[in-house]
């Protein structure tokens, strides 16, 4: 160990900082301006550059762009600890502040690895003053002194030079032999680990160093014998037992025939602080995406694939790894949806700004809708290099769009048929009613008769009409409530020709009825009722005078079935294509002018749907038509 005084060195060392102090001052402040530094710029060998007093870089010369690989225009605007050391706070040894304060110039000695070499800089700083005798800008003169030794030869205080370096650095220094005993240490050091200097000058490498994080000092040694230099990381044990992350840079050194190591040690408790917080927050966001219901992607330019979440197996039943590295048109998509993806990506690597589009794919026989949004990822020059693609399935929301739609269609129509079907008996009704009122003292009666009887046929249809809305809007208002039980078909059936039998008879239509053996089915009792006079009262309306009607009722399986069978006007193909729907409202007149609505069928429809059922139609014009009702039987 080195057990020197070090008073002597400490004051040679305050004497030649005095001395640059003195000197500087000799520099008139008004020198200390843009054309200065100018002038120094073009002559000087040393890196120059220009800070304000938040540590912005604002001018450089050219010396100091050498090694940044970057342009003067990136570095201005910049903070230079960032630019030059990769620092997130200005440099441990900076007297900025200082020089804030006292408004004169100032120096320091800064050390930092430079491809795995310690790189030493001497800093010269002269403010600039503002009119008003503020500090408004520091020049920054740095100096390569990592050839220390020629330096030190020059001025003839090698060893008090070397223990400024070793002692002034902000990385601890420390030198070993071979077997790991500490020969020379900084200050930084003992702070570092909490010990006394007389403390740790006893202690051995091993004894601070935790073999558990890294290789065993013996292994680590080896390597650095055989390789002359080695950077790395690994954990010191302080006094009271604390692991402190650190980071190394060991170089080999020959000295007086044996080999000593030279160690520079870099607390990094801060920057692994900050690593486990990136790490803890990128896991949270990983969890959030991966668990996120939206389909998640990031593309590249040549739109492959780079990241998936899991969504893509919920959605579309294939797992992410499927897609990294391959674009659409690789997986086998269709070529129209590839083109229209590929075209949306384009436009944003173009734009450099967020752009949404919408798009359908049908899968496994079912087409799904989704809202693509597209996020450019831009790097530090502004470019964009990768696109963040969300897509949503919002299948469920165009369902519920499609079916407001269609409601509003049908809300239409329906007030249409109202305004409609509703006005025409009265313009048959008024003129009638007004003539019978002004003039039925005169009028015989046959004439009389004749009027009260137009009045009561457009009365009744009016009546109809009302019922078959009211009865329609209540099942769509879920007002009918639906209690099936065991009915009797045939019982029904009977009823409602009773209904009908005047309407029957004043046409002379036949009815008859053929039954099997089990005429039960399982319903609601009213709206069967309503099924079966419906259809019923249709196949009269429709059937020619002298006519035909044959009422079924049987069984099939589990299912109960009765059908209404005439042998009238019948309905063409086209006109069956507009049954059992509102939006295509369809109606007639029967054969003996007969009106109607146009809702019974719809009625029919909506009623044996209830009862989880299905009613079809067998019709051809002018060959009459067979409804068909299926129903539980139990």
């Amino acid at each position: 160990m080195y057990n020197e005084s070090h008073d002597p060195l400490k004051n040679k060392v305050q004497e030649l900082e005095n001395e640059i102090k003195r000197l500087r001052k000799l520099i008139p402040q008004e020198y200390l301006t843009d054309e200065y530094f100018q002038s120094k710029s073009l002559n000087s060998k040393d890196s120059l550059s220009v800070i304000d007093t938040n540590f912005t870089l604002i001018d450089v010369n050219a010396k100091r762009l050498i090694g940044t690989g970057l342009k003067r225009s990136e570095l201005i605007g910049e903070k230079c600890h960032k630019i030059f050391y990769g620092l997130d706070k200005p440099c441990d040894e900076c007297v900025v502040p200082q020089i804030i304060k006292s408004k004169e110039a100032n120096s320091f000695l800064k050390s930092n690895l430079d491809n795995n070499k310690i790189r030493f800089e001497e800093k010269h700083l002269s403010p600039v003053l503002n009119k008003k005798g503020n500090v408004e800008r520091i020049i920054v003169q740095s100096k390569d002194i990592s050839s220390y030794y020629h330096l030190v030869d020059r001025i003839g205080q090698r060893e008090e030079f070397y223990k400024n370096i070793f002692e002034s650095a902000g990385d601890a220094f420390l030198v070993h032999d071979e077997t790991g005993r500490l020969i020379e240490f900084s200050s930084r050091l003992s702070d570092l680990l909490e010990y006394t200097k007389e403390e740790l000058s006893n202690l051995n490498v091993s004894d601070i160093d935790d073999p558990s994080y890294s290789m065993h000092f013996d292994q680590r040694q080896k390597y650095i014998e055989t390789e002359g230099s080695a950077l790395f990381e690994t954990s010191l044990i302080s006094k009271s037992g604390e692991r402190i992350p650190v980071e190394v840079s060991a170089n080999l050194i020959s000295f007086s025939n044996t080999n000593i190591s030279f160690v520079a040690i870099r607390d990094i408790r801060k920057r692994k602080l900050a690593e486990k917080k990136l790490l803890e927050s990128e896991e949270r966001f990983r969890t959030l995406v991966e668990n996120a219901p939206d389909l998640i992607m990031r593309f590249d330019v040549d739109y492959k694939h780079l990241f998936v979440n899991s969504a893509s197996f919920n959605i579309l039943k294939m797992q992410p790894e499927e897609f990294i590295g391959k674009t659409h048109f690789e997986m086998g998509f269709p070529k129209d949806k590839c083109e229209f993806w590929e075209r949306e990506i384009d436009l944003v690597f173009q734009l450099k700004k967020p752009h949404s589009a919408d798009f359908s794919i049908s899968f496994e026989g079912e087409v799904h809708h989704f809202e693509w949004q597209l996020i450019p990822e831009l790097n530090l020059a502004g470019e964009c290099e990768t696109i963040l693609a969300i897509a949503r399935d919002i299948t469920v929301r165009k369902r519920s769009e499609n079916a407001f739609k269609e409601a509003i269609k049908t809300k239409d129509k329906f007030f249409s048929i109202i305004a409609h079907d509703l006005k025409n008996p009265f313009n048959a009704l008024l003129p009638i009613a007004k003539n019978l009122y002004q003039n039925c003292r005169e009028m015989s009666e046959d004439q009389i008769f004749e009027a009260s009887t137009i009045i009561h046929s457009a009365a009744k249809q009016e009546y109809n009409l009302l019922k078959n809305l009211l009865e329609w809007g209540r099942s769509q208002m879920g007002k009918i409530v639906n209690a099936p039980k065991q009915i009797n078909l045939l019982e029904l059936v009977e009823s409602n020709i009773q209904l009908h039998k005047t309407k029957a008879d004043r046409k002379n239509i036949h009815v008859r009825i053929s039954k099997g053996a089990n005429t039960m089915a399982f319903a609601d009792e009213y709206m069967l009722d309503t099924v079966i006079r419906n259809l019923y009262s249709n196949a009269i309306k429709f059937t020619n005078p002298g006519g035909n009607i044959q009422i079924r009722i049987g069984r099939s399986g589990s299912k109960s079935i009765i059908s209404v069978e005439d042998d009238g006007l019948g309905i063409s193909e086209a006109n069956q294509k507009r049954l059992f729907r509102l939006d295509t409202n369809y109606t007639r007149v029967g054969t003996c002018e007969e009106s109607g609505t146009g809702l019974g069928l719809l009625l029919c429809y909506e009623f044996v749907i209830q009862n989880n059922g299905t009613i079809s139609l067998e019709s051809s014009s002018g060959k009459g038509s067979i409804f068909t009702v299926e129903l539980p039987s139990n």
